[in-house]
């Protein structure tokens, strides 16, 4: 059984390296959610995978379009 566990822990870092990657593609801290797969594995790409993307910030704060009108 000793000669599993460098197997399973390359895995499980492969796991959070590839969720790392993934949660940027979603508008959420890489770091953030390695760290949260680290610790808590496939449950945390579970949440990340069915969590809506993030909204960007400047998609928040762009005014809205108003009509122009002729001069006279």
């Amino acid at each position: 059984m000793q000669e599993v566990w460098p197997y399973i822990s390359a895995m499980w870092t492969t796991l959070a390296l590839l969720a790392g990657g993934y949660a940027r593609t979603r508008n959420r801290s890489a770091f953030i959610w390695f760290l949260l797969t680290l610790f808590f594995g496939p449950i945390a790409v579970f949440f990340l995978v069915i969590m809506d993307p993030a909204q960007t910030q400047h998609a928040a704060e762009t005014p809205p379009v108003t009509e122009r009108r002729p001069a006279d």
